[in-house]
C-alpha cells in the first residue's frame, strides 16, 4: 500500500513538473514551509541568520520601499557580492535616481555590504523560494529589473517575475560541471529549460554560452568575468599601520579565504616551511568568521601558539605561530602588508576557488591550488601573475621561494581592460530600464 502511494506520489509529481512546472513549484514550495522553517531555526542556532532579520527570509521587509524607481540585485555570498559592487557603482553613477535594492543570503556578505555600499543600496536578506513568500517581497519592492549574480536558479521566484513582465539578467553565469549535468537531466525528462526565463544572460566564455543556449537562453551575450574589473579592497590606513608594525620582525605569509579541511594543509605547511625560516608566522583568513574556535584548537591540537584577529591589542612583538583573520571586511589592510599570499577554496576539490584577484590587485606573490572551477574563465588572464599549485610540496615551495626572494613591483601590468565593455552593458541595460 505505501509502496504504491509513493508510486503515484512521484508519477504525480513527474506529471506536473513536465506538463505545469509552474504551478507544480509553487505547491511543492508550500508543501515544503514546515522544513523550511526548521531549516530556518537550525540556521539562526548556527549563527547563520540573525535572529532580529530573519522575518526577511520570510519576505517580510525591515525597511520603507523609498519612491521611485527601484532595481533588485541578488549575490549569494562575499564572492558574489564582492564582483557585483563596481556593476552597481557604475549603474548608481549612470542612474542616480534609481534606488538600488541588494539582497544576500549569508552574513558574511551583509557585512561587505555594510561596509562597501552602505548608503548607495538597500539590503535586505532574500527570502526563500516559497512562492507566498517571494509573492509578498516582490509586491513589496516593486524592482523594475531583477540582476541574479552568477549561479543560483529559484523557479518560483523567476516564474514570478517573468508573470510580472520583471526584467530578469544573470550576470558572470557560471555553473558547476555538476549543476549543469543536473539542469540538463531536468531537460531531458522533465523538458525544464530553466534559462528561457531570463531577459538577458552574460556569460565569460563561448563554452558557456553554448551551455546556456541548450537550455534555454534566448539572447546571450559574452563579456568577461566581472571579477576582472573589480576595483581594490579598501584600506583602513591606521589598522594598516598598526599590522605593519605587529607583523614587522616575523616573516609572514597569508592563506586567504580557507575552508573545513584546508586548514590541515596550511599548517602542515607552516610547519615544513618553519624548518627553513624559524620565524615564520602564517595568518589564516578563515572564509566563515564562525569558524574561528574550531579552527584554533585545531591549531593548538597540533603544539601551535594562536592569536585571533579580534583578540588582539596589536602588540608588536606577537610572539605566536597563527594568526586567524576571524573578522570580515579587513583583507585589504591584510594585503598591503603581506607580500606572500595563498588563496584557499581551492586546495581540495568541491569548492571552486576564491577570487584571487584581489590579492594580485595588491601586488601580492599569489598563488592559488588547483580546484578553481569557479575561476576556470578568469584564470587564463592571470595566468602569468598567479601560480597553480599541484599538491602540498609546491606550496610549502612557494612559501618559502616567496618570502626568501619576493619583491612587490611598483605597478601592476597587464594586458586587458574590459571596463568600457561593462559599462557599455550598463547603459545599454539602464536605457530599458528607464524607456
Amino acid at each position: 500500500m505505501a509502496f504504491s502511494f509513493i508510486v503515484v506520489l512521484l508519477l504525480t509529481l513527474y506529471i506536473g513538473i513536465y506538463y505545469f512546472p509552474k504551478q507544480t513549484f509553487r505547491i511543492f514550495g508550500m508543501l515544503a514551509k514546515p522544513i523550511v522553517c526548521l531549516y530556518i531555526k537550525k540556521r539562526i542556532a548556527n549563527g547563520l541568520e540573525m535572529k532580529e532579520r530573519v522575518r526577511e527570509r520570510f519576505g517580510a521587509p525591515s525597511q520603507e520601499r523609498p519612491e521611485g524607481k527601484l532595481v533588485w540585485f541578488h549575490a549569494v555570498s562575499v564572492g558574489e557580492t564582492n564582483s557585483v559592487i563596481p556593476f552597481i557603482k557604475e549603474f548608481k553613477k549612470i542612474n542616480p535616481d534609481i534606488n538600488v535594492l541588494l539582497t544576500t543570503t549569508t552574513i558574511t556578505a551583509a557585512s561587505i555590504v555594510e561596509q562597501r555600499l552602505k548608503d548607495a543600496v538597500i539590503h535586505q536578506f532574500v527570502p526563500f523560494d516559497i512562492f507566498m513568500w517571494v509573492r509578498r517581497f516582490i509586491k513589496y519592492w516593486r524592482p523594475k529589473a531583477f540582476f541574479l549574480v552568477e549561479s543560483e536558479i529559484w523557479f518560483n521566484t523567476l516564474y514570478y517575475l517573468y508573470e510580472k513582465n520583471i526584467p530578469i539578467y544573470l550576470l558572470n553565469a557560471r555553473f558547476s560541471d555538476k549543476t549543469i549535468k543536473r539542469m540538463s537531466i531536468a531537460k531531458k525528462y522533465f523538458k525544464i529549460l530553466p534559462f528561457k526565463l531570463f531577459t538577458e544572460i552574460f556569460v565569460p566564455s563561448s563554452e558557456m554560452k553554448k551551455i546556456v543556449q541548450d537550455l534555454g537562453s534566448k539572447d546571450t551575450t559574452i563579456i568577461p568575468n566581472m571579477k576582472i574589473i573589480s576595483p581594490k579592497l579598501p584600506i583602513n590606513k591606521k589598522e594598516e599601520k598598526k599590522l605593519k608594525e605587529m607583523f614587522s620582525k616575523r616573516k609572514t605569509w597569508m592563506a586567504v579565504s580557507s575552508h573545513k579541511n584546508e586548514e590541515e594543509i596550511i599548517l602542515k605547511t607552516h610547519k615544513e616551511a618553519k624548518n627553513s625560516i624559524p620565524s615564520l608566522l602564517t595568518v589564516i583568513a578563515i572564509r566563515h568568521p564562525n569558524r574561528a574556535e574550531e579552527v584554533k584548537i585545531l591549531c593548538e591540537n597540533k603544539g601551535l601558539s594562536v592569536t585571533l584577529h579580534t583578540n588582539e591589542h596589536h602588540n608588536s612583538e606577537l610572539t605566536s605561530e597563527i594568526y586567524i583573520l576571524n573578522k570580515i571586511g579587513h583583507l585589504g589592510e591584510f594585503f598591503s602588508t603581506i607580500d606572500t599570499v595563498l588563496v584557499c577554496g581551492s586546495l581540495i576539490p568541491g569548492i571552486g576557488g576564491h577570487n584571487f584577484i584581489e590579492p594580485i590587485n595588491f601586488l601580492c606573490n599569489t598563488a592559488t591550488g588547483q580546484y578553481i572551477d569557479n575561476f576556470r574563465d578568469v584564470y587564463p588572464y592571470f595566468e602569468r601573475l598567479c601560480q597553480k599549485l599541484a599538491n602540498e610540496d609546491d606550496i610549502t615551495k612557494f612559501v618559502i621561494d616567496s618570502i626568501n626572494h619576493y619583491k612587490r613591483p611598483v605597478v601592476l601590468k597587464t594586458e586587458f581592460n574590459y571596463t568600457d565593455k561593462w559599462l557599455n552593458v550598463i547603459k545599454r541595460i539602464s536605457k530599458a530600464i528607464n524607456a
